[in-house]
């Protein structure tokens, strides 16, 4: 009996197994396989699939690029119910391996899709700039300048944007002010005498300056010469000036400095450097000397902080034909201390640039001194009375140009006349404020474009970078005056390279301005697209700002 109930258990087991072999044949039988995989591209040529379905793979030749795949036609079986996800949703985002399924009730086959001739593409670069070589100077100082305007700091707001150390702020550390010593200010009537109503509206901006400043750096103030009036024989009081009405007398113009300087002391400020001269020379060279030799004595036998001068702080450098030279050739050298002087949009040509690089290399010739842009201008100049716009954004050409004339030669302080604190309806208050939030600590780094290094050429791609620390500041000036034929070309994905063995650390923020009626400019974000290189698209008449950070 038991032998009879094992043979009829073994029967029923092969019965129920030969049912399962027999469903597993029906599933079995369910053909789930591509038939055709072609792809058509942009360029409308086609790639014919190659299908093999016992490795479940096709390969796609002949594409350089999967985002060029512009449609797709494929068949499968006649069993398949389903494919997932459909290839036509795959246009626009196609990678080089791509995966999709083949459904037939619970059953399913997957493919992948290869595109077997895909290579990355290697980009040359256009552009390379190497952290390691520094040149010129780190920038340390900014100076707000209350000679164009002594009560732009009368709001203390102001003179938080001004001197306060946080992001958005200018991190400035010093004054330029005025001296109202002529008659058409009236501030210094005689000697010994200042009338403190004429600078009441100075004092609050000072006060309410050093009140907002929290930086590292001594607070500085610098006094020069208040020029603008339409009668020059009213830039010095009578008692001050000799027989022509607009050449001081040395050493009285050097007691109405001292008269100035112990009005100030007995208000809390001291002044820490003095011009003479401003926009032109004032005196000869040889009383210029005689001045300085006067202010120097007085006010160290008074007792105050002898102030350092600057000089020559003529409207443009004048090169050898100028009396800074003359200064040199009297051996008057040791009659100042800083090489200040100012530098406008027009002077950004070959002439000007190379009188600024004589009187720059010659304020170097006897012992290192610090380097000034006294007075950087960024202002109106038309091409022609039919441009009403042209002022903004072809000028960066101009206005950051004679920036970077500055900074190659080795930049100590800047100070702008009319400094837009915050906001502005133009693009030239957005530029020159990101511009000298990154200048401010940085120094110049090589960047060799594919014009080269040279700036004063127009019609050419400008290019210069800084760093600050870890974080470097590349600006591109691809403009032109709106009254010339010429049309700046568009750099669609300009390569960039950094050298010396850095990477880019994270992604890179891009502002850019090319619309004068966008004076925000528009700002976002690009990924490198290699660990030592990006991309960056350079509109016609555009300047651009790049920022990122690099790491070895």
């Amino acid at each position: 009996m038991k032998n009879f109930t094992f043979l009829l258990m073994t029967v029923l087991l092969y019965v129920s197994c030969s049912n399962s072999d027999s469903d597993n044949e029906i599933i079995n039988d369910v053909e789930l396989n591509f038939i055709q995989f072609d792809v058509t591209l942009t360029s409308g040529g086609k790639s014919i699939g190659v299908i093999d379905n016992e490795n479940k793979r096709i390969s796609l030749p002949n594409i350089s690029d999967p985002l060029e795949i512009s449609s797709v036609n494929y068949q499968y079986s006649e069993d398949v119910s389903m494919i997932t996800p459909k290839p036509e949703t795959r246009i626009g985002k196609w990678e080089v391996l791509e995966k999709f399924r083949l459904h037939a009730g619970e059953d399913f086959k997957e493919y992948a899709v290869e595109i077997t001739d895909y290579q990355e593409t290697a980009y040359t670069n256009k552009a390379t700039i190497s952290p390691l070589e520094k040149f010129g100077r780190v920038t340390k100082y900014h100076m707000l300048d209350l000679n164009h305007n002594a009560g732009t700091l009368g709001n203390i707001s102001n003179a938080e944007r001004a001197f306060g150390q946080g992001e958005g702020q200018a991190k400035m550390n010093g004054l330029r002010v005025p001296l109202y010593c002529g008659d058409a200010y009236g501030g210094h009537p005689e000697e010994g005498k200042v009338v403190e109503s004429v600078y009441a509206t100075l004092l609050k901006s000072i006060e309410n300056a050093k009140a907002s400043y929290y930086g590292t750096e001594p607070f500085m103030i610098f006094l020069g010469l208040k020029v603008l009036t339409n009668d020059k024989a009213e830039y010095f009081p009578d008692w001050v000036t000799t027989e022509a009405p607009t050449v001081p007398n040395p050493e009285k113009y050097a007691q109405l400095i001292v008269d100035y300087i112990e009005f100030m002391h007995k208000h809390g400020h001291e002044i820490n450097y003095v011009a003479f001269d401003k926009e032109a020379a004032r005196m000869d060279v040889t009383d210029f000397t005689i001045a300085v030799d006067t202010l120097r004595a007085r006010t160290a036998r008074l007792g105050y902080v002898v102030p350092q001068v600057v000089a020559p702080e003529f409207y443009k450098p004048l090169g050898e034909s100028g009396s800074f030279d003359d200064l040199y050739n009297i051996n008057g050298e040791d009659s100042y201390d800083v090489f200040g002087n100012h530098y406008y949009l027009n002077h950004h040509n070959q002439n000007n640039h190379s009188d600024l690089v004589y009187e720059y290399n010659l304020s170097q010739s006897d012992k290192h001194r610090e380097a000034w842009a006294t007075e950087a201008h960024w202002d109106a100049l038309r091409c022609s009375s039919d441009y009403e716009k042209d002022r903004e954004i072809w000028t960066s050409e101009l206005a950051i140009g004679c920036m970077f004339d500055w900074t190659d030669l080795g930049l100590d302080l800047v100070s702008w006349w009319d400094y837009p604190l915050s906001g502005g309806n133009a693009p030239r208050h957005y530029i020159t404020r990101a511009y000298n939030e990154a200048l401010i600590g940085s120094q110049p780094i090589r960047m060799l474009d594919h014009d080269g290094e040279e700036v004063l050429s127009r019609e050419k791609l400008h290019s210069r970078a800084y760093i600050r620390g870890n974080e470097v500041n590349v600006f591109f000036i691809n403009t032109v005056s709106p009254c010339k034929t010429f049309i700046p070309p568009f750099y669609e994905e300009y390569p960039v390279g950094i050298l010396d063995g850095f990477k880019i650390d994270g992604n890179i923020s891009v502002t850019q301005w090319d619309d004068d009626d966008q004076p925000e400019g528009e700002s976002f974000v690009i990924e490198p697209v290699e660990e030592n290189q990006f991309l960056i698209d350079i509109t016609t008449g555009s300047f651009t700002h790049v920022s990122f950070k690099i790491t070895e």
